[in-house]
């Protein structure tokens, strides 16, 4: 598995290096927040970079999340040979969470962010530096199910991405697992980033999915009627 894995990311790495993607979605943050005092932290790796992630639950149904990404890779340009290139993206969001049952939870979140991408663009001439600030926004709802040893969510993510001369939106569905016992667990999240704009239309190209793992803490207060 962990053979596989690393087989995986580098051709990962080759995929991005050989094509001019600007943008690569980050994870969700799902945390499925239980209870006022409910506090959590996630640590991932994956397509999306370097990630942290935190929640914590102001009220029983107020939640605020934070998310940090970095993504360091090369990109193979024709002229100037192999360029280190980053992604950064920092953002924060403000949801609504409500127990539909003693094992359910449905979950909204809102909010946006900023960062740093590759000025990768296809259709235009850019004489411009080789990063460019970006800005995110997005509403990500979810419906979650947990017990004592999981939590599952499915997250459907609308995302607008402004980069450089052109804003993109996005459609972002995925999954997130988190297995464990009580306040650590491994965390696992999957999906996908389908723009609306049509391929020819657009001026920068994303990468169409994302995978990454990690760890997942809780270290706040959650009533563990699990």
């Amino acid at each position: 598995m962990k053979n596989l894995l690393r087989l995986f990311f580098i051709a990962f790495s080759l995929t991005i290096s050989s094509c001019k993607i600007s943008y690569i979605t980050n994870s969700f943050n799902s945390p499925l927040l239980r209870n006022k005092g409910d506090a959590q932290l996630n640590t991932q790796i994956g397509i999306s970079g370097v990630e942290v992630q935190s929640a914590y639950a102001v009220t029983h149904n107020l939640g605020l999340i934070l998310n940090g990404q970095i993504i360091k890779r090369n990109d193979k340009e024709s002229e100037q040979g192999t360029v280190n290139k980053k992604q950064t993206l920092f953002e924060g969001g403000i949801g609504y969470t409500e127990k539909f049952s003693d094992r359910g939870i449905f979950e909204v979140f809102a909010g946006g962010g900023a960062g740093v991408v590759p000025a990768n663009f296809r259709t235009i001439e850019w004489t411009g530096p080789g990063e460019i600030s970006y800005q995110r926004y997005f509403i990500q709802p979810a419906i979650g199910f947990f017990n004592e040893f999981i939590d599952f969510s499915v997250v459907s993510r609308l995302a607008l991405v402004d980069i450089g001369p052109q804003k993109n939106w996005f459609y972002e569905p995925g999954v997130v697992l988190k297995i464990g016992y009580r306040r650590i667990r491994f965390i696992g999240n999957i999906g996908f980033s389908i723009p609306f704009r049509k391929y020819d239309e657009r001026y920068w190209d994303n990468f169409p999915f994302t995978l990454s793992v990690g760890i997942h803490f809780n270290f706040g207060k959650r009533k563990l009627e699990e």
